[in-house]
């Protein structure tokens, strides 16, 4: 199965110049909690923004043919992320979207459960999360922090079902 794990603010504002626009520790925090020890899936921009992969976790690199490397134990490089999508969709391991804007618009409608870090305001951008209706979703749980809440969305069965 698949979720997705994202911070953005009312605007849906998740970055700016490739860094994210605020910083909440204990943001990070949960980020950390949700998807360790679990594979995580991100865009090629996104994981070399991190400078190095994170610990305890296996990431799945989305990138173009011939932007590859070569895979090492923790990490894997795809360059089909359709069909990385079709083939895990019905995993019993949960595998968490980490970004970054093209990556969850392609892989939102296969995520059946949302970890959205709401950030108070509105902060200068230049990408940004797809919309999403949040009636498609139950929400499970609620995180109220300084600056920010964490929301847990579960998708409801609609006609908008994971693919």
């Amino acid at each position: 199965m698949f979720s997705l794990i994202v911070a953005h603010d009312k605007n849906f504002a998740i970055g700016n110049k490739g860094l994210i626009p605020w910083h909440f520790k204990e943001d990070f925090k949960q980020f950390k909690q949700k998807t360790i020890g679990k594979r995580i899936l991100m865009g090629k921009v996104t994981f070399d923004g991190l400078g190095k992969p994170l610990p305890l976790r296996h990431t799945v690199v989305a990138c173009f043919k011939g932007e590859e490397r070569e895979n090492s134990e923790n990490v894997t490089y795809i360059t089909d992320l359709y069909k990385f999508l079709e083939d895990n969709k019905d995993s019993d391991e949960e595998i968490m979207v980490c970004g970054g804007a093209g990556i969850y618009k392609i892989a939102l409608p296969y995520c059946k459960k949302l970890y959205i870090s709401l950030i108070d305001g509105e902060h200068e951008a230049d990408a940004y999360f797809p919309y999403y209706d949040v009636n498609n979703y139950e929400i499970k749980n609620v995180e109220e922090y300084e600056g920010f809440k964490v929301i847990e969305y579960l998708r409801k069965d609609t006609n908008e079902k994971v693919i």
